[in-house]
């Protein structure tokens, strides 16, 4: 059964691939949501769901930026770019438009993309990374100059937050690799690492212990922010560190496991720490999922009462295991342990 529910998204992804209107777009799209509640049924691994959608998600934004119209190099980041992404995770786009092409000309074309985009269920990201903004919709010249800057002064113009969508960005034609540009002028800069490394152990939601929902009454947890983020950006950081040109989080965690950035235990613990949170996570999104095409956000936070004791527990682990990963982290950056000069 789980193969048969594969097998319907897969059909989906081929549709999606194939469409020559913006209405075939739509219907294939409406399938390959469909074909979620299908493999909710078959109770299929959160890894193998991630690497579907994710697959399903770019074709999308590859048909609708080829019937809007083939004048721009897209790029799409964030949990679909690196093949994280669950049905329902939201879209982080990147455009890189010709010199002779108009700003106002470029924003619109990625307007029209992204209602179509909105029209088949995937919803532009939340915090507005998206490619229909100026920011993020430049010519190779300006993200050259731009990378160049971020580097140089992480703390300016959210440059961490561009490095880290550049490091996720994935070509979806040939356009320049702004993740590989990205990469090396990162590496070139120690206080770029070391901006990009702060970011990631920095603590934007925890799992309430035991102690603390019986004298506060606070036992709500945001799963993604809480036990899946903080994974994905410590792998990240380690990656760009150590050259590797891996997307998935799985994949960074196993080309940096060994080197000087990340030991093997550490590795391992970040590895199953994602695994975990990241099933989780994806029961808790089946539960919520709602056969038809829905662009509406998904809310990550849930009362831990209302989670199975199993989940309960795992939860907590993580949530130690993080912090002691992360305290080990901010240690090793106020040493020569993460330099190479």
């Amino acid at each position: 059964m789980a193969d048969m529910a594969v097998a319907a998204l897969d059909d989906a992804h081929r549709r999606i691939a194939s469409a020559d209107t913006e209405s075939e777009l739509v219907a294939a799209a409406t399938a390959a949501h469909d074909a979620v509640s299908e493999l909710i049924e078959t109770r299929i691994g959160a890894a193998t769901v991630a690497e579907a959608w994710s697959a399903v998600a770019r074709a999308a934004l590859m048909s609708a930026a080829r019937l809007v119209g083939p004048d721009v190099d897209w790029y799409v980041s964030g949990s679909v770019g690196r093949g994280d992404a669950l049905p329902g995770s939201d879209l982080e786009t990147l455009v890189v438009r010709r010199p002779d092409m108009t700003v106002e000309s470029a924003l619109a074309q990625a307007v029209h993309v992204h209602d179509l985009l909105a029209c088949c269920g995937f919803r532009a990201d939340d915090n507005g990374a998206v490619a229909s903004r100026v920011r993020f919709n430049r010519t190779a010249q300006d993200w050259a100059i731009g990378i160049g800057g971020w580097a140089a002064d992480p703390a300016v113009d959210r440059g961490v937050v561009m490095i880290g969508l550049l490091a996720d960005a994935v070509a979806l034609s040939d356009g320049p690799d702004l993740r590989e540009q990205a990469g090396i002028a990162v590496r070139a800069q120690p206080a770029a690492l070391t901006a990009i490394l702060q970011d990631s152990t920095f603590v934007r939601g925890y799992v309430p212990s035991r102690l603390r929902v019986l004298t506060s009454g606070d036992s709500r947890v945001d799963v993604k922010h809480a036990a899946v983020d903080p994974v994905v950006r410590i792998a990240r950081w380690a990656a760009l560190s150590c050259g590797s040109d891996a997307l998935p989080t799985s994949g960074r965690i196993a080309d940096a496991s060994g080197t000087r950035y990340l030991d093997p235990d550490d590795a391992r613990v970040l590895a199953k720490c994602h695994a975990i949170a990241s099933s989780i996570r994806w029961r808790l999104r089946a539960a919520r999922w709602r056969p038809s095409v829905d662009a509406d956000a998904f809310d990550e936070r849930v009362e831990l009462s209302e989670l199975p004791p199993q989940d309960r527990t795992a939860l907590r682990s993580i949530g130690r295991e993080l912090t002691a990963v992360r305290r080990k982290l901010d240690y090793l950056a106020s040493t020569s342990t993460f330099s190479t000069w």
